[in-house]
C-alpha cells in the first residue's frame, strides 16, 4: 500500500510517537477499569424488619442503630428498613397490627418516608425521631417530626391518596418471604444472613461481613463472638414476639423495657 502523500513528509519515528500517544489513554483504561468496577459493590446489606410502635424495636432504632452514623459505618452499609413486622393481612383484606391501628397507621407513614426519602440520613432522621416519640409515650405527636427533621409533609399524601397501602403490601411480601422466617422484632439480616437473637451484635456481623479493602475505624478491635443457639439464654430478650398476646398494651410493654424484667 502506497503512503498518502501528506504522511511522506513526516518522519517515521513522529507517525510512531502520535500513535503510541493516542494509544495510551486507551491502554490506560482497560487497565483500571477491572479494578475499579468491583470497588462500588463492597457494601453490606444490612435489612431491619420492624414495626412502629414496638417499644424494644423503638429502642434499638433510637439508640443502638443509630451507631451507624455516629461511627460512619453507614459509609461502607446499604441500610434498608422494611416496616411491616408482626402485622397480618385477616381474610377480609383489611391490616391487623400488633399494637393496633395507630400501629398501621404509622407503619404506612414511615413507608412511604422511606419511599418518598430514599436518602438514607433523611429518612432514618424522621424514623429516629417517631420512634423516640414511641420511647417516650408520645407517638400521637408524631407530626412533629416533619418539622424537627425538615422533610416535608409528602408521606401524609402518600397514605391518603392510596399509595402508602401498594408499600405496604410490598413490605408484607417481603417480609413473609424471610428465610427463617422471623419470629420477633427487631429482626435484623445482614447479607441475607439472619441474626435472630444475636441481633444487638449487628456491627461485629457488619465488620465481618465488609470485604473491602480500607477497614472502618468501628470495625478494629471488635469482638468476634457470635450466637450460638444451643446456649441458653437466661436474660430478657428486649423483642416483641410474633405470637405475643394481642392486647400487650404500650405502657406494659414500656415499663418492662425499663425495668429490664421479663414478662
Amino acid at each position: 500500500m502506497k503512503m498518502r502523500p501528506f504522511l511522506r513528509s513526516f518522519p517515521r519515528s513522529l507517525i510512531f510517537f502520535f500513535g503510541c500517544f493516542l494509544l495510551l489513554p486507551l491502554l490506560l483504561l482497560l487497565l483500571v477499569a477491572p479494578s475499579s468496577s468491583g470497588a462500588p459493590n463492597e457494601k453490606v446489606t444490612l435489612s431491619l424488619y420492624y414495626e412502629s410502635l414496638c417499644p424494644y424495636r423503638a429502642d434499638f432504632i433510637v439508640n443502638h442503630l443509630v451507631r451507624l452514623f455516629q461511627t460512619g459505618l453507614i459509609s461502607i452499609l446499604n441500610l434498608r428498613l422494611v416496616p411491616w413486622g408482626n402485622a397480618r393481612i385477616a381474610p377480609d383484606g383489611t391490616v391487623v397490627c400488633q399494637h393496633g391501628d395507630d400501629e398501621c397507621f404509622l407503619n404506612t407513614i414511615e413507608a412511604c418516608a422511606i419511599t418518598i426519602y430514599p436518602d438514607v440520613v433523611q429518612h432514618f432522621r424522621f424514623v429516629r425521631c417517631l420512634e423516640r416519640l414511641t420511647l417516650e409515650g408520645r407517638h400521637n405527636q408524631w407530626v412533629n417530626c416533619f418539622q424537627m427533621t425538615g422533610l416535608g409533609t409528602s408521606p401524609i399524601d402518600c397514605y391518603t391518596n392510596g399509595n402508602g397501602k401498594a408499600i405496604d403490601q410490598k413490605y408484607a411480601k417481603e417480609t413473609a418471604q424471610l428465610n427463617p422466617p422471623h419470629r420477633f422484632v427487631p429482626w435484623v439480616v445482614v447479607n441475607n444472613q439472619a441474626l435472630q437473637e444475636d441481633y444487638q451484635n449487628f456491627v461485629t456481623y457488619i465488620c465481618r461481613a465488609y470485604k473491602g479493602n480500607v477497614i472502618p475505624n468501628a470495625c478494629r478491635s471488635l469482638s468476634t463472638r457470635t450466637y450460638d443457639s444451643n446456649e441458653k439464654v437466661n436474660s430478657f430478650l428486649p423483642v416483641c414476639y410474633v405470637d405475643e398476646a394481642r392486647n400487650l398494651t404500650l405502657p406494659l410493654v414500656i415499663t418492662r423495657l425499663l425495668s429490664n424484667e421479663s414478662p
